[in-house]
């Protein structure tokens, strides 16, 4: 194997275990490392209760399965609306 070839393979980390690709940012990693050092029951009920404040916020997480948000979003038919007169019909009389 040539040096290069190592020297491509290497994982680049930011010293505290996370690639820079995963798109995390400073504030999240500092928090992971609090999570990460919490008991594992403690750790799962913070997922929890986060989980249901961020859903009720419209927010998702990075795990979510997002085929059916995509396809209601891609769906081609416009959302129905009720159509609204501009103009009253006026009898004659």
């Amino acid at each position: 194997m040539h040096r290069s070839t190592e020297v491509q393979n290497l994982v680049v980390m930011d010293g505290k275990g996370w690639k820079p690709q995963y798109g995390i940012s400073p504030e999240g990693v500092e928090l992971l490392g609090y999570i990460e050092a919490l008991p594992r029951e403690t750790r799962r009920e913070l997922v929890d209760a986060v989980a249901r404040l961020c859903r009720q916020e419209g927010y998702l997480s990075l795990h979510d399965d997002l085929r059916a948000a995509v396809e209601k979003a891609a769906d081609p038919r416009p959302p129905a609306g009720k159509v609204i007169p501009l103009f009253r019909k006026q009898r004659r009389g």
